[in-house]
């Protein structure tokens, strides 16, 4: 106790800069270590990826011009430089490091503000498009510590949807389903769909196809006798003559190179609510289905959809994916995921 006491400051501040260490180290190369930290606060104020060879490579360069010829950079030397500093790999997501700060700000001050002193909450709207590769597992598993996880080809099968709800969280548009076919075979005998259904040949989103969407949610608002606001991302496959053919919508575009800050829908709506329990029921259709297939032949998800073939098309996923949406009816996650995030965008 005497000895810690004694040593108060300098534990004090060694645990001030690194809360992963257990155990107080003297650093054999101290000036090294200094200095390749001031490095990695350099690249990563410029944003240049650093990996672990890279800092064996500086830390090299630094020992060999101060004379450290007894220095070995290895990767015990990384691990134990890592955890004293506190320094982790992640994965590089998002695109928010490009994004025009002053465009948004000016945007959310002028234009955004005139929205909503012109619009009520409940009457404004956010939607954006998302790719879905309808027939693929997740990409993580749980497994034992020993054992090697290997994965198999996944599918390649996608539709694009277009989602849209309310700033309150309380109301959503019908959802647009692209698809590749104009009349896929699944949906032969179907009397209707819970979905807006379009095609292309890359399955991908066109200004002709967002206009006619635009134009049948304005047809479907018109009954409520609301003024409308649509806050759409500036994708050129949106349709940005629309506003005159509408007649209770206005639509307005969110700036260029933005859409990762200021798009309420994809801060976490999509990815974390929709697509995570999309997933998780697609695992346990497949589940379901593997009770009965041999293991040993074709990939996972081809034995399962040749066991029960109807629900790998499109119009299964179509019902699959809308009773997901539905499970969001009070949209209480996703009303707070979109509410509280986009306060600072919406308010």
């Amino acid at each position: 106790l005497s000895a810690i006491i004694k040593n108060r400051d300098k534990i004090q501040n060694y645990d001030s800069s690194n809360s992963c260490s257990k155990r107080l180290k003297t650093c054999v190369y101290k000036d090294v270590d200094e200095a390749v930290l001031k490095w990695i606060h350099a690249m990563r104020d410029k944003n240049v990826p650093i990996s672990g060879s890279f800092m064996i490579e500086k830390a090299l360069q630094y020992t060999k011009a101060l004379g450290y010829d007894e220095f070995r950079g290895n990767n015990g030397w990384l691990e134990n430089f890592k955890m004293k500093h506190g320094i982790m790999a992640k994965v590089i997501s998002g695109e928010s490091k490009d994004v025009d700060d002053n465009a948004s700000e000016n945007w959310i001050t002028e234009t955004l503000s005139k929205i909503l002193k012109d619009y009520a909450p409940e009457n404004t709207f956010n939607a954006a498009k998302t790719a879905l590769f309808f027939q693929c597992l997740p990409q993580k598993t749980l497994t034992y510590k020993k054992e090697k996880c290997f994965g198999e080809k996944q599918s390649k099968a996608r539709i694009t949807v277009m989602l849209g709800a309310n700033m309150t969280g309380h109301q959503k548009l019908k959802p647009l389903v692209i698809g590749r076919s104009k009349n896929p075979r699944c949906f032969k005998g179907a009397k209707s769909l819970e979905v807006d259904y379009d095609f292309n040949k890359k399955s991908w989103m066109t200004s002709k196809i967002c206009e006619k969407w635009d134009q049948q949610s304005d047809k479907r608002l018109i009954t409520v006798c609301r003024k409308i606001a649509f806050v759409f991302d500036n994708c050129p496959a949106h349709a940005k003559e629309i506003n005159p053919k509408l007649k209770n919508v206005k639509v307005f575009y969110i700036p260029p190179n933005t859409t990762s800050k200021l798009q309420p829908m994809n801060q976490g709506v999509i990815k974390k609510y929709l697509k995570i329990h999309y997933r998780e029921k697609i695992v346990r259709k497949v589940i379901t289905a593997l009770r009965t297939i041999n293991p040993c032949q074709r990939s996972i998800y081809g034995k399962a959809y040749q066991k029960f073939p109807k629900h790998g098309t499109i119009m299964s996923q179509i019902v699959l994916f809308a009773t997901v949406l539905s499970r969001l009816n009070s949209l209480s996650a996703m009303r707070i995921r979109q509410v509280r995030r986009t306060k600072r965008i919406f308010l």
